[in-house]
């Protein structure tokens, strides 16, 4: 089934992504991928500026001395591991295939969504799919 797709490039690695209208809701990144480490980078962000604030500060002080206080109260304690100071890793190259595509093909260019992988079709949109306008409620003039 051809679905309408919109192109556009991911707002964090700019690789151009293909999305289905099914899967569209807004989408600006490639991949949960992206969108994870861009959720990660700004709630980082949002940790340093609380953590430079008074209140951050104090709290974090607070938290540090309630940590402090039940580390004191542990009597024993476990020795570390001991480590062999030669170990050997096994490490197994990692399998690449490729497609090749001839590059003589009679075919048109044939889409799929990156999201779910259905059959998207040739023409591409740039914008948005506008909502159908909501109804005016009617204005009373006194």
């Amino acid at each position: 089934m051809c679905r309408s797709a919109r192109l556009y490039n991911c707002v964090r690695c700019h690789c151009q992504v293909i999305i289905c209208s099914h899967c569209d809701h807004g989408n600006s990144y490639c991949s949960g991928k992206c969108s994870a480490q861009s959720r990660q980078e700004k709630q980082r962000k949002a940790c340093q500026r609380y953590q430079s604030s008074s209140r951050g500060r104090h709290l974090h002080a607070l938290r540090q001395r309630h940590y402090r206080q039940r580390k004191k109260e542990k009597v024993t304690h476990q020795g570390s591991p001991r480590l062999v100071p030669y170990d050997l890793l096994i490490v197994e190259p990692k399998r690449v295939t490729t497609h090749q595509k001839s590059s003589f093909s009679t075919q048109t260019s044939t889409f799929y969504c990156h999201f779910c992988g259905c059959r998207c079709h040739e023409r591409l949109r740039w914008a948005f799919l506008h909502q159908q306008p909501r109804q005016s409620l009617p204005v009373h003039t006194f």
